[in-house]
């Protein structure tokens, strides 16, 4: 399955860099383990379809919201789940190949490319470049907390990574607007799919002032 996945996402070109560090590596770091290799559909074996709300704010610009679906399906052995993602809308989407035999939720895989390809639009920056800061920050500089969520009426406990790749990346003066961008990543097993919210951050201009951008992806409650 994990070589399946390999070649897949390899054939993407976009997601090696996230899913799998270049050989050889040290081992993984605990943010590694919970993004990249965890069974986060282990709670959700059977054919469905996963929905996200997706909000995007800035600061001079009206409120942008959409959606992303993850369907898990039955594959060729009857077993689920292969998995296919219709992710955002417009110049904002994402195609990637269907993933056969999915075990982690390719909605982080979507989300983080999604931004990666936003970064590319707007700055002077290259994609490989933004993949390789991010798969990097990951590795060496992700921090990882407890926190909790509410899910179904009910508190449940989850993990927060966080990442900031660009601050100390040399070439920040090209894209010195975005470089302080922050990213959240928040797992539970207490929702479907084990992904319960993504968002990336652009913090206000001083300690305490409200993000200059947001664009937050948290899994609807409805399923």
């Amino acid at each position: 399955m994990k070589r399946r996945l390999a070649a897949i996402l390899l054939a993407v070109g976009a997601l090696p860099a996230f899913a799998q560090p270049q050989a050889p590596s040290p081992p993984p770091s605990e943010a590694e383990r919970l993004v990249f290799q965890q069974d986060h559909l282990a709670n959700t074996r059977q054919p469905r379809t996963l929905r996200y709300a997706y909000v995007e704010e800035a600061e001079g610009k009206p409120r942008v919201t959409d959606r992303a679906l993850i369907t898990l399906s039955n594959g060729a052995a009857g077993r689920c789940c292969d998995v296919h993602g219709d992710y955002l809308s417009g110049a904002q989407a994402v195609n990637l190949p269907d993933i056969p035999e999915a075990r982690g939720n390719p909605v982080v895989l979507y989300f983080l490319e999604g931004e990666v390809r936003r970064l590319q639009r707007t700055t002077t920056g290259q994609a490989a470049h933004f993949r390789r800061r991010i798969r990097q920050s990951f590795a060496d500089a992700a921090t990882v907390s407890e926190t909790t969520i509410t899910w179904a009426g009910k508190t449940a406990p989850a993990r927060l990574v966080r990442i900031a790749p660009f601050l100390d990346d040399p070439f920040r003066a090209r894209f010195q607007d975005q470089a302080a961008t922050e990213y959240a990543i928040v797992l539970s097993d207490a929702v479907p799919g084990g992904v319960y919210q993504l968002r990336a951050m652009l913090p206000g201009d001083a300690a305490g002032a409200a993000p200059r951008a947001s664009r937050t992806l948290t899994i609807d409650a409805s399923n």
